[in-house]
């Protein structure tokens, strides 16, 4: 099988149906992982990856589990690249998002915007953010048709969530988008009628913001391991890259940030799952895609 055919199988993988519509949404995104893949491999990338989703209905409200452990993982696999990576969150998520980063990626620097004075401190890093070569979203809410950021509910969480798409626009990096339900960043690249369809109250909570390359997953944390196997296997001078495919990285990981206060979308509630799912289910994608890439050498 030649590279880019694995390559599409990992995005075939990645977009698992789960019952969200996954599977139909990645069909017009098909080929995103590549163009993501191939645009991030080409040198020593320069980027800040987004993430963090908050759940304000949730015991105790807490960001969830899907979004910051793929965030860290591409962040982690950037650096092994040698390029230069920081994460991006607001405060009601970074707790969860720091705890990540310190399980699994020590030093790399964490942006973190606050909910009052948003303005005044992007201001500060338009400058940096505007050199940079990639920025990318993982499951990171973004704004509807009416300007709000609305979670898989319908509810608009736009007290509990800074304005981040903002900064995701800024100047003229490659933009990656990471998402599973259609109000993440980057789903503004698919038709609003077929999100509006596939999804429950998606014409309501459709992200209106777009990417260069979009990848959809039934998870969004599924998507980005798929973005690093294909970087592993455009990048084979690098195999360090591949021991963050395997699936025990991830379940430690989660088991940091479950502890540091992480809640499952779907269940809201702090459990060792994401989106509903067990581990064991949820392990299947990642262990096929560790797979695939181990067969492709």
């Amino acid at each position: 099988m030649r590279i880019d055919e694995t390559i599409a199988a990992l995005e075939r993988v990645a977009a698992r149906e789960v019952g969200r519509g996954s599977e139909a949404l990645a069909a017009p995104a098909a080929g995103g992982l590549l163009a993501a893949a191939r645009s991030l491999a080409a040198g020593a990338p320069q980027a800040a990856v987004f993430t963090g989703f908050f759940i304000p209905g949730a015991e105790p409200p807490a960001a969830e589990t899907d979004g910051p452990l793929g965030a860290v993982q591409i962040a982690a696999a950037l650096r092994l690249l040698g390029g230069r990576c920081r994460l991006v969150t607001d405060q009601p998520c970074a707790p969860v998002v720091e705890a990540a980063v310190a399980a699994a990626a020590p030093g790399l620097p964490v942006d973190v915007a606050p909910l009052a004075g948003y303005d005044e401190w992007a201001a500060t890093l338009l400058p940096r953010y505007g050199r940079l070569t990639h920025l990318i979203a993982c499951e990171r809410v973004g704004p509807a048709a009416d300007g709000r950021p609305r979670n898989m509910r319908g509810e608009d969480i736009g007290a509990h969530t800074a304005p981040l798409d903002r900064l995701y626009r800024t100047g003229s990096a490659f933009r990656i988008g990471i998402g599973d339900g259609g109000n993440e960043l980057g789903m503004g690249l698919l038709p609003a009628e077929l999100v509006g369809r596939v999804v429950a109250s998606g014409e309501r909570i459709r992200c209106v913001v777009g990417a260069d390359a979009l990848l959809v997953g039934g998870t969004s944390n599924w998507a980005a391991a798929a973005l690093v196997g294909a970087l592993s296997l455009l990048r084979p001078e690098v195999p360090e890259l591949r021991t963050l495919l395997e699936p025990a990285w991830s379940s430690d990981l989660l088991t940091a940030i479950v502890s540091a206060g992480a809640v499952d979308g779907v269940r809201r509630r702090p459990t060792l799952s994401v989106d509903g799912l067990d581990w064991p289910s949820y392990a299947e994608p990642l262990i096929r895609i560790a797979d695939l890439v181990r067969s492709a050498r």
